[in-house]
């Protein structure tokens, strides 16, 4: 028997070799459901809104989410769960050139487009060199925390009631 073990314990295994198991297992077995249950065009909008879920944590204050230690897990998980549940508003897009509002539909979804790029843009300069550039009350309106959030909400916000084809 214990040349049985030895030959074990000469693989240097990890302790918790069984919850990697698990894991593997849980992962190889939700991922053929996930396939199974949702097709690939519904996966393939998943992993948009996984995109969507972590640029939402990653423009939140500092120290929003550190009051538990599965705050951040927990709110990627709800974000990723409200943008499933709502992304055949967000992503089946139909706008049509016809009809007296397709000019104001344009301009505001150029403009938020537009802001949300600015931001983004801003919020990766050091705060020192985009004032440089820019006002500091300027810098508040495109790159605070608040404005960061803002700029990544409102053009998602916009695609709710821009949509034509299901309303």
């Amino acid at each position: 028997m214990s040349r049985f073990l030895d030959f074990f314990t000469a693989w240097h295994l990890p302790e918790n070799l069984a919850g990697d198991m698990s894991l593997l297992l849980l992962f190889v077995g939700l991922s053929l459901v996930f396939g199974f249950v949702f097709g690939r065009w519904k996966l393939i909008n998943i992993l948009i809104n996984v995109y969507i879920a972590i640029a939402f944590i990653g423009v939140l204050p500092q120290g929003f989410l550190e009051s538990s230690l599965y705050a951040k897990s927990g709110t990627f998980l709800i974000l990723l769960v409200i943008l499933t549940a709502i992304d055949d508003r967000l992503f089946d897009l139909h706008i049509t050139s016809a009809g007296t509002d397709f000019f104001w539909r344009l301009f505001v979804t150029s403009f938020l487009v537009t802001g949300m790029i600015v931001s983004v843009l801003l919020s990766f300069l050091p705060k020192t060199v985009a004032l440089g550039y820019i006002s500091p009350a300027a810098y508040g309106y495109f790159a605070s925390s608040g404005a960061l959030i803002f700029w990544m909400v409102m053009p998602l916000v916009l695609l709710l009631f821009i949509n034509n084809r299901l309303k």
